[in-house]
């Protein structure tokens, strides 16, 4: 009788386990961080903040840059790279860039743009300048709107047309919340950068023969449409248009001449 009196006195006889209140505290504490973990998971994988975008998780701002730059291509395109052209030449209600011309008979012409893809470059850079600055504007403005803190930099970028794609590289440093971000690339599909390269093959027979052969052209650009439309006071018209995207790329030529009543 007293042994087993004794036995139950003694404590040591139940420290070999956890209290069953214990393990249920443990086990509601690992539920609640399993549920802490999965909803940020959720919340960067799935929702995402609203200044994010889905292609580089930046301000979200690119969109609206693409639509300017496809918007500026276009208006480019019609005036062979130039915002407002000086020299052109009247064809069905468009102004077409001279691109090369003699004011002489009988002569070949001097290319008027040296570096048509540079120029291009530059002029698409002055042609969405407020376009940039607008839609980071509006991104930042959003935010702030919805409560976030944000520190906003100076925008500076460069345009860079290249086989397939016009790119814009924005450096604008900003800080939302303790996320900060610096650099952004906004990526449009062009095929701007062939029709460059094709304009300046046709520039190049145009300063040397005074004409160039548009239907070999066409055989080593299939994608293509080159059109030459040849005019009574020696302006040839070229258009260049890209068969699956649309793109028309034209311009104006004079070379080689004939006063009127002669043929060529």
């Amino acid at each position: 009788m007293n042994k087993k009196v004794g036995l139950m006195n003694n404590p040591s006889c139940f420290s070999r386990g956890a209290s069953p209140r214990k393990k249920g505290q443990v086990t509601i504490f690992i539920i609640i961080a399993i549920v802490i973990v999965s909803a940020v998971l959720i919340f960067f994988l799935w929702l995402q903040p609203t200044y994010f975008s889905a292609a580089g998780r930046g301000l979200a701002f690119e969109n609206c840059v693409e639509d300017s730059v496809e918007d500026a291509i276009g208006e480019l395109e019609k005036r062979a790279g130039f915002i407002n052209p000086e020299f052109t030449y009247a064809y069905n209600g468009e102004e077409m860039t001279y691109l090369c011309y003699t004011n002489a008979f009988y002569e070949t012409c001097s290319v008027q743009v040296p570096f048509l893809k540079t120029t291009f470059d530059e002029q698409m850079e002055l042609l969405i300048r407020g376009d940039v600055d607008a839609c980071y504007d509006a991104s930042v403005n959003d935010l702030k709107s919805r409560g976030y803190d944000v520190t906003s930099g100076a925008v500076t970028y460069d345009v860079v047309i290249e086989p397939g794609a016009v790119r814009v590289l924005i450096d604008a440093p900003t800080t939302v919340g303790a996320t900060r971000f610096t650099r952004f690339n906004v990526n449009v599909n062009s095929p701007v950068y062939d029709m460059v390269m094709i304009a300046t093959s046709i520039l190049q027979f145009e300063t040397k023969y005074g004409d160039s052969d548009t239907g070999a052209m066409m055989v080593i650009y299939p994608d293509y449409i080159i059109d030459k439309i040849k005019r009574s006071d020696g302006t040839t018209i070229y258009i260049l248009e890209h068969k699956d995207f649309g793109n028309k790329f034209q311009f104006a030529s004079r070379s080689l001449a004939w006063p009127s009543g002669y043929d060529a």
